[in-house]
């Protein structure tokens, strides 16, 4: 993760749990035998302790052609000479597909795009087991003020209310760390789906707890001629 605010730590140990909800994380780890929101990608490159970068797979979306992508975070591409994106499964880490985009622009988006047509692992695009029915938007956000909630292969579950709006960002209350940067955030329908809002990219804490934050979906979709998958 990146863009990390520190202060007053004990004071956000203490208080976190009062801030968001969270889930006990069934699939914590996001090693997933499918291409699904939520799992852990990782990458061609090495961190300085020798392992891997992590990251999240975000939202399955169809392409303007038709062909399936996923959405991930666009400073998750660390190979500046190899697109090649990594899954990691309870088998091994597999191939799912190539970043063919991304975008690193701050107080705008950040936000990569992997094409998943080549892939030979099993997608699906529902997040948490949740049907993605549409997508939402930062005005009907601001209208309706929903609890966000996040999936990220690192640390699962969890949900909070927001605290900033922008034409391109959102803000919340959740938990996140270091792996869960890509991660889908959505917003629950009363109908039993999700509507997709945002790509998870960084985090800050302030004296009541973690803020997680992403860039919206809905226009970066546009943007890319994007549709959703579901």
């Amino acid at each position: 993760m990146r863009n990390r605010l520190k202060a007053a730590a004990g004071v956000v140990a203490a208080l976190a749990a009062l801030a968001f909800t969270q889930s006990p994380a069934a699939h914590a780890f996001g090693e997933y035998p499918v291409a699904s929101p939520g799992a852990y990608l990782v990458s061609t490159t090495l961190a300085g302790n020798g392992q891997p970068y992590q990251c999240t797979a975000g939202f399955t979306v169809r392409t303007p052609n038709g062909s399936p992508a996923m959405l991930t975070a666009g400073h998750c591409d660390r190979d500046p000479v190899n697109d090649t994106v990594l899954q990691r499964t309870p088998t091994g880490d597999r191939v799912v597909g190539r970043y063919v985009r991304w975008d690193v622009l701050p107080g705008v988006r950040d936000v990569g795009l992997v094409d998943l047509a080549g892939s030979t692992v099993p997608l699906v695009s529902e997040v948490d087991r949740l049907r993605v029915s549409r997508v939402m938007d930062a005005a009907e956000l601001r209208a309706t003020q929903p609890q966000l909630c996040k999936s990220g292969a690192r640390t699962g579950l969890s949900c909070g209310p927001i605290t900033n709006i922008t034409d391109n960002q959102v803000s919340f209350r959740a938990w996140d760390d270091l792996g869960d940067s890509g991660a889908p955030v959505y917003a629950r329908l009363p109908d039993g789906t999700v509507a997709a809002v945002g790509i998870l990219f960084a985090h800050s804490d302030d004296l009541f707890g973690r803020i997680v934050h992403a860039s919206l979906v809905s226009p970066v979709m546009s943007l890319w001629g994007l549709s959703n998958w579901g």
